[in-house]
């Protein structure tokens, strides 16, 4: 596991809760270390969205993230996110230790790309 700010800090905010959305990409790469899809992928409005149990990510133990390397990109990415009204990257205002991490143009570029790929996905569902 890669040392960052949120293992330093013990932090799991971005597990609670979540409404992380998947890719294909995401899903094969789970499904490859052994998870069946409909274990932790939950359609709603179109996209596929990361389950939760016990009001946490389906992959947290209460400890850590029990996926880590093999985490969706979304995750990776995170604390930067898309906002939608600003149509621009942002540190998500509910990290509370975003200032531990940069917003370098190869995030934002990557970041960019998954929210591409995902909305391609998605009207393919449709």
């Amino acid at each position: 596991m890669e040392d960052n700010c949120c293992i330093k800090n013990n932090c799991i905010q971005c597990c609670l809760d979540t409404m992380m959305i998947l890719s294909s990409d995401d899903i094969k790469k789970i499904e490859n270390i052994g998870f069946k899809k409909d274990f932790f992928v939950l359609q709603k409005e179109g996209w596929l969205i990361l389950k939760n149990h016990n009001g946490r990510c389906v992959f947290h133990d209460s400890l850590r993230c029990t996926i880590y390397p093999n985490r969706p990109i979304g995750c990776k990415l995170y604390p930067v996110i898309f906002d939608k009204d600003e149509s621009c990257a942002v540190f998500d205002k509910d990290c509370p230790h975003s200032n531990c991490f940069e917003m370098s143009s190869s995030i934002i570029n990557k970041l960019y790309a998954v929210i591409r790929k995902l909305e391609y996905e998605k009207s393919k569902r449709k």
